[in-house]
Formats: structure tokens, sequence, C-alpha cells
């Protein structure tokens, strides 16, 4: 007995280590055509995107809208109103409060400072959160420019928070990712950070027994803020509800996770998670640069299209690398016939 506890310890130890720091992305290329794309070519792009929204009129009302919504929900929960039933307006037109309760609760002591007060706050912090993720993920500072973060930053979006978070924050930041955003779950998995997701998984069981009325609100809510925030943004751009994308986006992140688990952990949600908005193509920066890139074209089904793209890339890479260190047995021609 006295040998079985010091090793279901050291086993306990070996599978809560956290994972070795994963590569950068983008850290294979040859120097030269890395500092050529990364530096100039793709974040010309990206000033390309901006300025065409500039032109065509950018709607400056965006500028914190998501911050708004969360302001909303969070005091309409602690003055003990409902808080799906909230949101703000944008040109007239409401977009809905849709957190979850762990959510409702981490905002809830923000509803002390006045609503303006915290939608600048929440906006610097937000600003402040894409640096982190630059300078994490050693990208050129240009990428600030990224469309999907930058516009996760003006509309002060927790996603923005969330990432910098998951690939900053360690153990502890990553649990609480977990409970800012549940989609920073599968991105935990992938790489295998079960000490985050033991933190989470603590915090959030505990907002289910401490606050059993909250969650039982939200159960009961939730085909109704689910139709409602699908019909708010158009269906989002991911696989979705389309069985003719949404079967091959799965089967790809399936044939991608045989080999890279944490890619298609990182990809699932912009390519599969219900109402997919356009600044979840960010989940792609800790991945690759160019499927970044890629993703952040604003059109219908452009993450799991992407998606299918990327996965059938890095299979022609892994077999051409397999291609070239097979060794060759080639029949030798016997001598004399």
């Amino acid at each position: 007995m006295g040998h079985i506890i010091p090793r279901i310890r050291a086993a306990s130890r070996a599978v809560l280590a956290e994972p070795p720091r994963p590569p950068l992305p983008g850290a294979g290329l040859e120097p030269g055509f890395r500092r050529r794309w990364l530096w100039f070519f793709l974040p010309s792009t990206f000033l390309l995107f901006w300025l065409l929204n500039l032109a065509v009129g950018f709607a400056w009302q965006t500028v914190g809208l998501d911050a708004r919504i969360y302001f909303h929900g969070s005091a309409a929960w602690v003055a003990g109103g409902n808080p799906w039933a909230t949101g703000a307006l944008l040109n007239g037109r409401e977009f809905s409060y849709a957190g979850l309760p762990p959510t409702v609760v981490m905002f809830a002591p923000v509803t002390l400072l006045p609503e303006e007060v915290f939608v600048w706050l929440w906006l610097a912090i937000s600003l402040a959160a894409a640096v982190v993720v630059i300078r994490a993920l050693r990208l050129p500072f240009i990428w600030a420019l990224y469309p999907p973060l930058l516009f996760g930053v003006i509309a002060a979006n927790p996603h923005v928070v969330m990432l910098a978070l998951l690939v900053a924050g360690g153990t502890w930041g990553g649990g609480l990712a977990s409970v800012l955003k549940v989609v920073a779950i599968p991105p935990l998995f992938g790489e295998r950070r079960w000490r985050a997701l033991i933190i989470a998984a603590v915090v959030i069981g505990a907002s289910v027994l401490l606050l059993p009325g909250l969650w039982w609100s939200f159960l009961h809510q939730a085909a109704s803020v689910q139709n409602t925030i699908h019909s708010e943004s158009g269906g989002g751009l991911s696989a979705w509800g389309v069985p003719l994308v949404f079967v091959p986006t799965f089967i790809s992140l399936c044939v991608l996770a045989r080999f890279d688990m944490r890619a298609a952990a990182w990809l699932v949600v912009p390519a599969l998670f219900p109402t997919t908005q356009y600044y979840y193509a960010m989940f792609a920066l800790p991945v690759d640069p160019f499927l970044a890139a890629a993703m952040a074209l604003p059109l219908p089904f452009a993450p799991p299209l992407v998606t299918i793209g990327y996965t059938v890339v890095r299979l022609g890479m892994a077999w051409r690398r397999r291609s070239r260190v097979a060794p060759q047995h080639l029949p030798v021609a016997a001598s004399g016939s």
C-alpha cells in the first residue's frame, strides 16, 4: 500500500503536467519568406480591408457595442431581471445578450460603474489584450490590424480578452478564459491543458450549485436565445445548420485531429460553432498566420471552407515528407539472365 500512493501521485502529476509551449505560428517558415509575407504582404491586405470599410462608410455605432450588451445583461441580473431579455441597439436594430450564466456573474461587479465608464474601460482592456496576443504569438505589431482581431477590439467583444488569456495567461488564465467564454474549452483540450480545464470545471460547477435559479432560467430560454442570435447574425459564418458544408467540415477536422489535435481544436469553433461571428476567425491566429489571413475573408462559409483547404494542404505536406524519407526498396536485377 505504501508503494501505491506515491505511484498514484506520480501518475497524477504526469497527467496534469502542463504541456510544452506550442510552436509559434509561422515559426517553420524560411526567414526571408516569413519576413516578406508577415511584415508586408498580408498586413497590406489588412490595411486595404480597413480603408475599404472607411470608404463605404464604417458603422461607428459598433464601437463598444458588445461591451454594452454584456453590461446590460449583467446589470439586469443584478437588478433581479432577465439577462437574456436585454441587448443593445445598432442603427435601431437590437442585438441580444447570449452569454452563459458564468459570464453574467463575471461581469456583475462592473455594473457598479456607470455604463459609459465601463464601455471605454473595456475598450482599453480589449486593445491591451490584442497587443498581448500579438506579442505572445511573436507576430509583427502591424498584425494588430488583423481584421477579426481589430473588429473584436472596436466592438469591445470579450473574445479578444479570452484569446489573450488563452495564449498568454497560463493555467489560471486558461481557466478564466473558459469561464469568460465557453468556446475557450476546445483549445484547452487540444493543447492538453488539464489543470486549466479542471479550474474551469470547478468554477462552472460552483456556479451551478450556488446559482441554480440563474442556470434554470438560462436553460429554460436556451432554445429561444439560440433562435434569436441565429436570426440576428444571419446564421453566422460557420457550417452549422448546413449539412452539405457541415459534414465535409466535420470530416476534415476529424482527419486533421488524427495528426494535429491542437490545430483541429482551435479551428472547431470558427468552423462549426453555431452562429459564428466574424471575429471568431481570430482562433486561427495561434495555428497558422496564412490560415488566419484566409479565414479573415468576410464571406459566408469562409471559416469551414478554409478549414477544409487547410486540412488538404496539411495532408499533402505530410504525404510529401513521408515520400521523401521512405526507403526505396527497388528490386535488383539478377546478373547473367
